[in-house]
């Protein structure tokens, strides 16, 4: 069985002597003895530990050692930066002196031509791009119904009825604040209203006109 002593926590070893009972140490009186196993003085043996690990190789969990990178230039912080090149599409760059293929152009809309049937007579509607922004004048007095026989005795019709005009390619037929009105498809109309092939107008009481397509040579399709 191992002796247990008592010696004080403060003192040096061999300073302050020690005791086999608790008590206070006789250099420094007011120190308690701390009991002491002598087994703890045995001196320890060199033999590394099973686990022991070369010295050179990082503790398990460490961050292994990062590669030295590049040299940092001491201007890079105060050199302005370059602005980033626009990316270009994929595919083959032009040669110097090749032209670049033109875009196709969106085709355009057909050419509407169409005429008035008045009483028998075709009344071609003027062109879009003919001077005056093309259209018709229908009326009593209008030189474009001239040649419709039998107007001029149409007492309800006003001098100056309506117009056709074109708008943005489409025909459009307006009232002329007639006293007897414009209808188009049996509805009579306050403001331009848009018109085409098979519509069907009358002009106030006693004029019935049909809307038709002509093709290039003037003839109904």
């Amino acid at each position: 069985m191992a002796t247990v002593i008592y010696r004080c926590p403060v003192g040096a070893p061999g300073e302050c002597p020690t005791s086999a009972t608790r008590g206070y140490c006789q250099v420094h009186m007011f120190q308690q003895l701390e009991r002491h196993d002598p087994a703890e003085d045995a001196p320890q043996t060199d033999a590394p530990p099973t686990d022991a690990r070369p010295t050179d190789a990082p503790p398990v969990g460490a961050a292994a050692p990062s590669a030295p990178g590049p040299a940092t230039d001491p201007e890079a912080a105060t050199r302005p930066a370059r602005p980033a090149e626009p990316q270009r599409p994929p595919g083959p760059s032009p040669r110097r002196g090749q032209e670049q293929p033109q875009q196709p152009r969106p085709a355009r809309a057909p050419v509407l031509r169409l005429a008035l049937i008045v009483a028998g007579v075709l009344l071609p509607v003027r062109a879009e791009h003919r001077r005056g922004g093309g259209g018709l004048a229908i009326g009593r007095d209008e030189p474009d119904c001239a040649a419709i026989p039998g107007l001029a005795g149409l007492d309800q019709l006003s001098r100056h009825h309506a117009r056709l005009r074109w708008i943005d390619g489409a025909l459009y037929v307006e009232d002329l604040r007639s006293t007897n009105g414009t209808f188009v498809d049996g509805r009579r109309i306050e403001r331009a209203t848009r018109i085409g092939p098979g519509c069907r107008l009358r002009f106030a009481l006693d004029l019935d006109v049909q809307v038709v397509e002509i093709d290039e040579f003037g003839a109904p399709r």
